[in-house]
């Protein structure tokens, strides 16, 4: 089974380096939307993970915009009334502005707003006005790329009265409520996604999510509170990006911010085998979790998430950690008895015991055996941690903890 590579979404740029840092950890590549004409403003963390490990993928989302096309135009066509009501642009007015900050400001993809003030008269796709030729966008919309909709669509919005064009950075833009531009920007990530065999994750909580089955009848339940859409139909949950959280916050510490992400690409270039192996069984574990993406309220939905990593991968590091506690103790007792031998009756025995020659005696002999055990020790602690189906987190436990860390600086000073 390939590994999906994750699609960010709904922004460009990932907003929280530390979530960024988590999924570089786990997901083989990440996708995003971006648009061929979109400059990007990678913040350092993103800059690094795209330069040096090619981890960062743009993805185009035209393809998927001519399948997202149908519904959208199906959807306004059947509830053009209702959008107008709650998101027609003629009643901005009451629409509470958005901080900067904030994904409802922003809620497609764009960079972030720069102008605070209001668009008077909607232009619609006609010439530009004042507030468009300076390449303002009102903060109270959410923007979506013109590249990720198609023709139809924004003739079919901006006809209805729910959206505007404006230029920006990188391109033109749909204005729109933020709301409306959020479940667009949804429907969008999931077809990308199940065109392309990706999965989608996002940084924000957001009120919607781009995941299983955005039909009509849940578009219309998002954004008009259309209570008649079955329970089977409702916003699932995403076991997958929870359970793989859930698991990293076991072993990671909560400093990961200030964790330089060349240790994220160290980590990731030092134990693929094991990560590869973490893949397989965490995919394993979420198949076997059948029923949880539907659990309605969030705080169960997390609680459940955070049972089954208690009762599976937590037990899991707890059985590796006592079998290389094991290992170690093992080492010590066979150091402690290579220590005892009596020279020289002793000293041929011992070398035959480390398949050496035995025509080497004495000192040299119990010298070789004090090399070997620790050699043999760190041999079997390794084939554990590649056994162990959580083994990669627990190399990842033992890259960021301070102590190892310690250990290794003194190490570096001694050597000077």
């Amino acid at each position: 089974m390939v590994d999906p590579i994750a699609l960010y979404y709904p922004y460009i740029h990932v907003r929280d380096d530390t979530w960024l840092k988590y999924a570089a950890l786990y997901w083989p590549k990440m996708g995003r939307l971006r648009p061929a004409s979109y400059p990007v403003r990678d913040s350092a963390v993103a800059e690094v993970l795209r330069r040096e490990m090619g981890w960062l993928v743009d993805v185009l989302p035209n393809r998927a915009a001519i399948s997202v096309q149908r519904r959208f135009l199906q959807f306004v066509g059947e509830y053009a009334a209702e959008l107008r009501e709650r998101f027609g642009l003629d009643k901005s007015a009451r629409w509470p502005p958005r901080p900067a900050s904030s994904f409802m400001n922003t809620s497609s993809v764009h960079g972030g707003a720069t102008s605070a003030g209001s668009v008077g008269v909607w232009p619609g796709r006609g010439g530009p006005s004042a507030a468009e030729s300076r390449s303002e966008l009102d903060p109270r919309l959410g923007y979506i790329h013109l590249s990720k909709t198609e023709p139809q669509v924004v003739d079919n919005l901006i006809e209805e009265g729910l959206a505007v064009e404006a230029p920006g950075r990188g391109g033109r833009w749909l204005g729109m409520h933020p709301e409306l531009a959020n479940v667009y920007m949804c429907v969008l990530a999931e077809q990308v996604a199940s065109q392309n065999h990706l999965h989608p994750v996002t940084d924000q909580v957001l009120p919607h999510a781009a995941v299983s089955g955005w039909t009509v009848e849940r578009i219309a339940a998002a954004l008009l509170g259309d209570h008649r859409i079955s329970r089977s139909e409702r916003e699932p949950g995403d076991p997958l990006g929870a359970f793989v959280l859930t698991a990293f916050e076991t072993v990671v510490p909560a400093n990961l911010a200030s964790v330089p992400v060349g240790k994220i690409v160290e980590i990731r270039q030092k134990f693929g085998v094991e990560l590869d192996a973490f893949r397989e069984y965490v995919t394993g574990q979420v198949e076997q979790m059948s029923g949880i993406e539907d659990v309605q309220d969030f705080t169960l939905f997390q609680e459940h998430i955070h049972n089954e990593v208690q009762r599976t991968v937590a037990k899991q590091l707890d059985d590796l950690r006592e079998r290389l506690r094991s290992i170690g103790l093992e080492s010590v007792r066979a150091l402690a008895n290579i220590k005892t031998f009596a020279l020289p009756p002793l000293a041929a025995t011992a070398a035959q015991f480390a398949g050496i020659n035995p025509a080497i005696t004495g000192s040299a002999a119990v010298a070789t055996c004090l090399a070997s055990v620790p050699v043999q020790a760190r041999n079997e602690r390794r084939q554990a941690m590649r056994e162990s189906p959580v083994g990669y987190l627990f190399r990842v436990g033992q890259e960021f903890d301070p102590a190892t860390l310690a250990n290794r600086v003194r190490k570096l000073i001694r050597q000077r």
